[in-house]
């Protein structure tokens, strides 16, 4: 399902162009994308005031190179920092390989399934720029780390030998949030990829918390939002905290829909 969540509390349930809806994300002109586990895309060109109000979804029409690795399905998808495409990656629902990066242009109408090397864990790649994605991968020993990929071409760049469990960065790309463990610290993106390691510092949380699900930096990287569970088990929410000056601040604790559990999320412009 897809829900419009206010950080009043206020839940919004809006129309999903079908039931493999992998991952939603806003693109320029203020414009959704929905991305399906087979790579097929729609997008609501009002996007979520037009849902609201019964415009719906488009299937839009793409072209290009590459195939879908065999048995593969996609996951969480990102936009780009102009705004003008997304990357998402593909792989099997029960191991890490084959992979590849998934790039949509909906404004071009096309689609490039490009083959990764390494196995690929199931959470959406992080922009550093606009030619450039940092996804998450495992060496032959299982231990995690980042890879910056070209999207142009699907090569690796370099092996960051970051522990991250998941990593996202703010629309403007220029700060970067990483989950290692169950901690997430959040720091310049550049500073992060010259020291070829995760921030030092991130929001307090408490200690029973557990970050279950996605998280998400605002735009200017001010804000960050984390699907989390309040002991282990207990309620899902998500927390929001703020960063004033050079400490974060907990902001408000959202229930999210009863039949939500974890889920990605992503800000909206």
């Amino acid at each position: 399902m897809l829900s419009l969540v206010r950080l009043s509390g206020e839940v919004i349930p809006l129309p999903l162009p079908g039931s493999s809806v992998a991952a939603v994300a806003p693109t320029g002109g203020g414009q959704l994308v929905a991305v399906l586990r087979d790579g097929r895309a729609f997008v609501a060109p009002r996007g979520p005031a037009g849902l609201a109000t019964g415009a719906g979804w488009r299937a839009l029409a793409l072209a290009g190179s590459g195939e879908m690795p065999p048995g593969a399905i996609a996951w969480s998808a990102t936009s780009s920092p102009d705004g003008t495409r997304l990357a998402a990656i593909a792989r099997p629902r029960d191991a890490e390989s084959p992979s590849a990066l998934i790039v949509i242009e909906p404004g071009r109408g096309r689609r490039d399934v490009l083959p990764l090397a390494d196995g690929s864990e199931g959470v959406a790649p992080a922009w550093i720029d606009d030619g450039r994605v940092a996804i998450v991968q495992r060496d032959r020993l299982d231990r995690p780390f980042l890879a910056l990929v070209d999207i142009a071409t699907g090569r690796v760049a370099d092996r960051l030998p970051i522990r991250a469990l998941d990593v996202g960065t703010s629309r403007d790309a220029r700060t970067a949030a990483v989950l290692a463990g169950n901690r997430v610290v959040v720091g310049p993106t550049a500073l992060m990829l010259e020291l070829r390691r995760a921030p030092d510092t991130g929001p307090a949380m408490p200690p029973a918390d557990f970050v279950r699900g996605g998280m998400a930096l605002s735009g200017d990287g001010r804000s960050l939002a984390m699907a989390i569970e309040e002991g282990d088990p207990g309620p899902s929410r998500i927390a929001i905290y703020e960063r004033a000056g050079g400490a974060w601040r907990a902001v408000t604790r959202i229930t999210p829909p009863v039949s939500a559990s974890g889920g990605w999320l992503t800000w909206l412009p």
